[in-house]
């Protein structure tokens, strides 16, 4: 079967091959025990036509796959079924039961409007054999009821059949759309399992690496002070303005490996704070470079009201989301932040008109270590970072690009009032 089917369908179609190979020996086993041991005369002539007619399909029907998913092979089984009792004595034929294996298959395989249909079309093959078909000869002699006790066990029989089949799709079908269900949610915790370990993993690299810089960044802090305590303002303005730089870049660092290092000791992320738009609208404003802020079109509305919310970590997705899309984006154009706050939700959108990302990167978009941006531009951790907080929060991250051609990075999360989250 192809590779793209899914595992529990390949598993469905690869019985339905098997199955139609042991029909084919099966009946071709009763039909010669029946001729030899019973004497029945056999119609060979319309059954070698089934046998044939079932071992060719079954040489095509695995190289194309989506014939069974489309329940072709059941239909075709039904009808070779069907025709097959028509001349092996009809009603009084006993592997009339067949038709039931064929509803079960059916149920595990096709979807609810192909089902019923294929349910249909059984009850129809039944009752065209019952009220019509070519009775068996045993030694010379028909077989037929000839008793109206034995005529109504076959119309019994019948309605029995049609109930039975109603209740095999409905059943079946259900305990296949939960088995399905149970494998998707399965699905969903191990992709879970698999996120949860990528961010432990990048907590225990940001601990190694907030411990590797701290000797060079103190390094560097204390050659920049001694730098700057030998020029003269007078005699070296450029140098020293530069070594003010490096000192100021440098402490920055250190703040930012001293803020790591104390959610790595004391949890996962930063608490959970009231908080309204308006501070969290001038924290991130504060904190943008002077070209960035120069193209930052703001849309924010606020009810006044203090949300919870961790307050750095979101400021920190914010400013992610803006410096990406004033990368991505190199032109002058406007981009464009919306943020709002209210008693449901923090909902943050930042729009760029930079060049289309590929499919390929918007479906990627937030895995750990992927990035588009040359080599040594960037890491490929802020939007992981920033899905990692949308998890954690139960919120959502999306990265799409808009009929307009313009990149929207949407962060949803959800924001009670409570301040204790």
């Amino acid at each position: 079967m192809h590779e793209s089917i899914p595992e529990r369908q390949s598993i469905s179609l690869r019985w339905i091959v098997r199955m139609r190979w042991l029909a084919v020996l099966g009946q071709a086993l009763a039909a010669v025990l029946a001729w030899w041991l019973y004497d029945v005369a056999v119609p060979w002539l319309p059954i070698s036509l089934i046998f044939v007619t079932t071992i060719v399909s079954n040489g095509i029907f695995p190289h194309y796959p989506q014939l069974l998913l489309r329940g072709w092979s059941l239909w075709l089984d039904v009808v070779l079924l069907t025709v097959l009792i028509y001349f092996t004595g009809g009603q009084h034929n006993p592997f009339t039961s067949f038709y039931l294996l064929h509803v079960a298959l059916a149920a595990m395989t096709l979807s609810p409007a192909r089902l019923w249909s294929l349910v249909a079309a059984c009850i129809a093959g039944y009752g065209i054999i019952f009220y019509d078909h070519q009775p068996i000869q045993i030694g010379g002699m028909e077989l037929s009821s000839g008793c109206e006790s034995y005529d109504w066990h076959l119309q019994g029989m019948f309605v029995a059949f049609v109930v039975t089949a109603v209740f095999i799709a409905a059943f079946v079908s259900r305990m296949h759309r939960i088995l399905a269900a149970q494998d998707a949610a399965l699905e969903e915790a191990r992709l879970e399992a698999q996120k949860n370990a990528h961010f432990a993993s990048l907590a225990t690299l940001s601990a190694g690496v907030a411990h590797e810089l701290g000797s060079p960044l103190a390094t560097i802090s204390l050659a920049s002070s001694e730098l700057l305590h030998h020029l003269s303002a007078s005699d070296h303005p450029d140098a020293r303005e530069d070594a003010e730089l490096i000192h100021q870049q440098v402490k920055r660092c250190r703040n930012i490996l001293d803020h790591l290092n104390e959610k790595n000791t004391f949890g996962l992320g930063d608490p959970c704070v009231p908080v309204t738009a308006a501070q969290l609208h001038a924290a991130v404003i504060a904190d943008l470079p002077a070209d960035l802020q120069r193209r930052l079109s703001c849309e924010w509305s606020d009810d006044s009201s203090s949300c919870a919310l961790p307050f750095d970590s979101v400021l920190q997705s914010i400013i992610i989301l803006l410096n990406n899309a004033h990368q991505a984006d190199r032109s002058d154009a406007p981009l464009t932040w919306r943020l709002e706050l209210n008693r449901s939700e923090c909902r943050i959108e930042v729009i760029d008109a930079g060049p289309a990302p590929s499919a390929e990167i918007l479906a990627r978009a937030g895995d750990p270590f992927f990035t588009s941006k040359a080599p040594g531009d960037g890491m490929g951790l802020g939007l992981f970072l920033v899905k990692c907080l949308a998890l954690r929060l139960h919120g959502s991250f999306s990265l799409t690009r808009s009929e307009q051609d313009r990149t929207h990075a949407l962060l949803i999360l959800p924001t009670p009032l409570d301040a204790s989250l």
